[in-house]
C-alpha cells in the first residue's frame, strides 16, 4: 500500500490494491483500523486523512477511471484563469465512468488527447486552451475574462484553440472565436501584467489603432523606465491605473518623478482607469486615435 500511495500523492485505488495481491478482507480491515481512509468510491488515503487541494483533484480522476482528467471550471481555477472554485470537481471521463459520485461533476464532451492533456501538481488536467473551449460551452459569460487572464499569465495560444476546434463540433465555439478575434494580431506570449492591460488590447484592435509595445523599458537620459504601452514613433505612452502598481504613496511619488522626466523628453502620458475601458470604451478609443494622429501629422 505504501509503495502504491507513494507514487500518487498518498492515494491508492481498490483496483491497484487488488492487483498488488491484497485481498478485499485485508482492505476492509485496513479501513476499519484507520490505515485506509475513503476519499471517493474505491479511492483511499493511505495512513492519513489529510488531502491537499491537488490531492483531492487527483483522487477524483482516479475514482473516475484511467484516462480521466480534471476539466472545465475546475481546470480554469487550477490554472488561475478563474477565481471561482467550483463546489464539485469537473471531470471528463471515459464512457460510463464517473457517474453519480458525490462531489464530482461528470462532463460529457469529447475526450482530450495528446497536447490537450497537461499535468499540474501530478493532476491530469485539460490544457489551458482546451479548458477555454470547454468553458465556452459551460460558462459563456466568463469566457472574456478568462481570455484576458490567460493573456496575463502568458497562457493564451490561439493556434492551440484552433487545433482543438478542428475536432468535433463544440458548443460555444462561435462565441469563443468572436472573443478571440481581436487577439489574433498580437504575438503569443505578449508581455501583459494586469487584466486592465489585457482589456485594452482588444479595444485597440477593434478601433484599428496601431499595435503598441507593451511593458517596455524606455531609456530617458541616464534613467530607464518601464511603461505600460508605448507608441515610439508618435511619442505616446499610455499607463493603465488598475491599482495593483499605482495605489500607494511610494508608487505615487515614484510615478510623479518618472512622469516629469518622460514629459520633459517630449512624451505624452495619458492615463486610463477601469471606467474608461469598461464604461466608455468607444470614446476612449477615439481619444487615443486623436492623440496618435496629432503626433504623426
Amino acid at each position: 500500500m505504501a509503495r502504491i500511495a507513494g507514487a500518487q500523492g498518498g492515494l491508492a485505488t481498490i483496483r491497484q490494491l487488488r492487483e498488488a495481491g491484497i485481498p478485499d478482507a485485508s482492505i476492509d480491515r485496513a479501513v476499519a483500523r484507520g490505515r485506509l481512509h475513503p476519499v471517493f468510491h474505491g479511492v483511499y488515503c493511505v495512513g492519513h486523512r489529510y488531502l491537499t487541494a491537488h490531492g483531492r483533484l487527483l483522487a477524483a480522476t482516479l475514482t473516475c477511471g484511467e484516462g480521466s482528467v480534471v476539466s472545465h471550471g475546475t481546470a480554469a481555477w487550477l490554472y488561475g484563469l478563474s477565481q471561482k472554485r467550483p463546489k464539485a470537481i469537473d471531470v471528463i471521463a471515459p464512457v460510463e465512468a464517473g457517474r453519480k459520485i458525490a462531489g464530482i461533476r461528470r462532463r460529457f464532451v469529447p475526450m482530450p488527447t495528446g497536447r490537450e492533456i497537461w499535468r499540474r501538481g501530478g493532476v491530469p488536467v485539460t490544457s489551458p486552451m482546451r479548458t477555454l473551449v470547454d468553458c465556452a460551452g459551460s460558462d459563456p459569460a466568463a469566457i472574456g475574462a478568462m481570455i484576458e487572464q490567460a493573456s496575463v499569465l502568458r497562457l493564451l495560444d490561439i493556434g492551440a484553440v484552433d487545433r482543438v476546434l478542428e475536432g468535433p463540433r463544440r458548443r460555444g465555439a462561435k462565441r469563443l472565436l468572436r472573443a478571440l478575434e481581436p487577439w489574433r494580431r498580437y504575438k503569443p506570449g505578449i508581455k501583459i501584467r494586469s487584466r486592465m492591460e489585457a482589456k485594452l488590447l482588444p479595444l485597440l484592435t477593434e478601433a484599428a489603432l496601431p499595435i503598441p509595445q507593451t511593458n517596455v523599458r524606455l531609456r530617458v537620459g541616464a534613467k530607464t523606465y518601464e511603461v505600460d504601452f508605448l507608441w515610439r514613433r508618435q511619442k505616446l505612452i499610455v499607463e493603465t491605473d488598475g491599482g495593483r502598481f499605482h495605489d500607494n504613496p511610494v508608487a505615487g511619488s515614484r510615478d510623479s518623478y518618472r512622469n516629469h522626466a518622460l514629459t520633459g523628453a517630449g512624451y505624452r502620458l495619458p492615463r486610463l482607469g477601469w471606467e474608461d475601458l469598461r464604461d466608455r470604451p468607444e470614446e476612449t478609443m477615439r481619444e487615443l486615435a486623436g492623440l496618435l494622429r496629432a503626433k504623426s501629422t
